[in-house]
């Protein structure tokens, strides 16, 4: 037996009292002259015995009243054999995206919701783990605003993770943790995990289904010729029949199609004009989880691409090329280059220039390590020129001058720069020649003499032709293969945005935009407005997001009721999975339900409370004590 307040069983000393009373109240008995008869002395001798026998029955009446009172207001109880509780309870509750699965019809996070606002006690405490969010000891009303205030979360936690966060949370006579989840096989985590200090039970939450269709990726494949050709990748499978996929930009269909999603993978491409698109979306109509049925996309409005040729030799074929709107080309002598020009292209082209300053050949490199694409057209009569060209850039190669004509008879269609320009490879092309050009100059090859020597060659973002353009050293200038070569290295100096960006992961963006020193950009979308972590350039401003999680969506980058972009974000694919784990490998005490948990738990909770029987024991030893009183004379 055990007390609520064994406090207040010191008050047990308070019966000596009585005792002590009892004890020292002895009565004097005066002395009178009677006659000396036998019977009177037997009368008055059995009259004194009955009068102490009735003092010792009220005082144990009183004692047992006192102590029965005192015992009561201790509250003895039997306690439950369970070593679990629901007070103090830790619950883990799984808000990953794989609860959207269904279960007679109604979603498990819902299922779970609902069984847990019908069991939770007001009069209990409760610590609540989700995925994106702890809540310590709330009593039951609180949990029960919490509970339906949760949401599905891109973010999923390990068994390693939530014992940390349950650890935190423990005290020293309570550590039940219940866990609430589909168990998924990523649960499980990398490392092996002691759990044996722990009392934890588990809820596996089941669907009736694990037939999924997710949207696993989206990629522009084309964006040039005046057509956006989207590829959709999808992966699981349906159970329907036919699947309708359709490309919007908010409320406007682009287009739609029906493919058959009985295969495992399955893709399609969408071919529409080329425009801006600033609230795209892919949906499609699965019956399976809902957040990997849309992918969220945006393709921002191009701005021209700044070109800068600094040149000595003929620049005409790069005014030819390089027009508005798609670029904004400035041509600038070698002493005639402004230092803002340099900071601001994404492309600078050093067109036979016999002699630049170190200054802005310096700054060229500084601009190259931040991204912007170089290309260089040796001067056939500058061999330093290259080399220093070379050393600055760290290049490795010393050039040597090799006249005689050369035929350009390679095209590495591989390379990035050619991938999907041309709609065949052909291997037998009017040639072009060059009366001489720079040997021994190494890199990734893009254009070669039939004597496999590079006529155009890459490093990283640098490009290099091994041979002036001039028309007195070659005719590359009339060659059918200088637009989409010198056109592509244009376009690749400015990479596009990415159509999307995942939530949950921290990501550096790249703003084309120019904002004053007290201006700001923010991110914006509905009713949300914040200002992300962002650095201001020259020409652009570098903003990083996601440590904050973001909800899928579309958003924009704003400053003073300006929008410079748009970004899009989607979960990752991750829940998609639906590979899961059996509970009892980890031993925990499973069961099959949060209502058969709690039911379970409470049963084997319930104490025997004794203090209602002390306190009829206590009325029963007080009507003992009035009927002795009242009746033993």
């Amino acid at each position: 037996m055990q007390f609520e307040h064994p406090e207040l069983l010191y008050a047990l000393f308070l019966l000596i009292i009585p005792i002590l009373v009892h004890l020292f109240k002895l009565r004097r008995f005066q002395k009178e002259d009677f006659t000396n008869v036998k019977f009177l002395k037997r009368v008055v001798q059995q009259t004194r015995q009955s009068s102490q026998l009735k003092k010792f029955l009220v005082l144990f009446s009183r004692l047992s009243l006192l102590g029965f009172l005192i015992l009561a207001f201790a509250k003895p109880y039997f306690p439950a054999k369970s070593e679990t509780s629901t007070k103090d309870l830790i619950i883990y509750l799984d808000n990953s995206y794989s609860l959207q699965l269904k279960k007679q019809g109604d979603e498990l996070l819902e299922i779970a919701r609902n069984e847990l606002l019908e069991n939770i006690d007001a009069t209990f405490e409760y610590s609540l783990i989700t995925n994106d969010a702890v809540h310590s000891q709330k009593s039951g009303d609180e949990l029960r605003e919490i509970l339906q205030q949760i949401k599905y979360s891109s973010r999923q936690l390990d068994l390693k993770s939530v014992l940390l966060k349950s650890l935190q949370l423990r005290k020293i006579d309570s550590s039940n943790l219940v866990l609430i989840s589909d168990f998924q096989e990523s649960f499980l985590g990398q490392t092996e995990l002691d759990i044996s200090d722990y009392n934890i039970s588990s809820i596996k939450l089941t669907p009736e289904s694990t037939q999924n269709l997710q949207i696993d990726s989206l990629y522009l494949l084309n964006s040039n010729a005046g057509i956006l050709e989207f590829e959709v990748l999808l992966s699981g499978s349906s159970l329907k029949e036919g699947i309708i996929i359709s490309l919007y930009d908010g409320d406007q269909l682009l287009s739609r199609k029906t493919i058959d999603a009985d295969i495992t993978n399955a893709k399609t491409i969408f071919s529409i004009p080329s425009q801006s698109i600033s609230n795209g979306r892919v949906v499609i109509d699965d019956e399976g989880l809902e957040y990997d049925d849309i992918v969220y996309f945006s393709i921002s409005e191009q701005t021209p691409i700044n070109v800068l040729a600094i040149s000595e030799g003929d620049s005409n074929f790069l005014q030819r090329l390089y027009t508005k709107p798609e670029f904004n080309l400035k041509i600038s002598q070698p002493n005639g280059v402004e230092y803002n020009d340099i900071q601001q292209a994404s492309l600078i082209i050093l067109n036979e220039v016999s002699r630049l300053s170190d200054a802005n050949l310096n700054n060229i490199r500084q601009r190259s390590i931040k991204g912007s694409s170089v290309l260089f057209i040796p001067n056939s009569k500058n061999r330093n020129e290259l080399i220093r060209f070379s050393e600055k850039f760290q290049l490795g190669f010393k050039p040597e001058w090799i006249e005689g004509d050369k035929l350009i008879t390679t095209i590495n269609f591989d390379h990035p720069l050619l991938e999907n320009v041309f709609q065949k490879r052909i291997q037998n092309f009017e040639y072009p020649r060059v009366a001489g050009y720079f040997s021994n100059i190494s890199g990734n090859s893009i254009l070669d003499f039939q004597s496999n020597d590079p006529f155009l060659l890459s490093k990283s973002n640098i490009y290099i032709f091994t041979a002036p353009l001039n028309e007195q050293i070659s005719n590359f200038q009339n060659s059918p293969l200088i637009v989409p070569v010198l056109y592509q290295i244009g376009l690749q100096s400015l990479p596009p945005a990415q159509l999307y960006y995942q939530t949950s992961k921290v990501e550096e963006i790249s703003i084309p935009a120019r904002t004053e020193e007290d201006h700001v950009l923010h991110l914006t979308r509905d009713k949300l407005d914040f200002i992300p972590q962002q650095q201001r350039f020259a020409d652009r401003v570098s903003i990083k997001v996601g440590a904050e999680e973001l909800n899928a969506g579309n958003y924009r980058i704003e400053s003073r009721d300006k929008t410079f972009a748009n970004l899009s974000f989607n979960a990752p694919r991750n829940e998609s999975e639906l590979e899961y784990l059996d509970p009892e490998i980890f031993s925990f005490q499973n069961h099959e339900s949060i209502a058969e948990y709690f039911s379970e738990v409470k049963a084997g909770n319930e104490s025997s409370s004794l203090w209602k029987w002390f306190i009829i024991f206590a009325f029963i030893f007080l009507a003992i004590e009035m009927l002795l009183l009242k009746l033993l004379k």
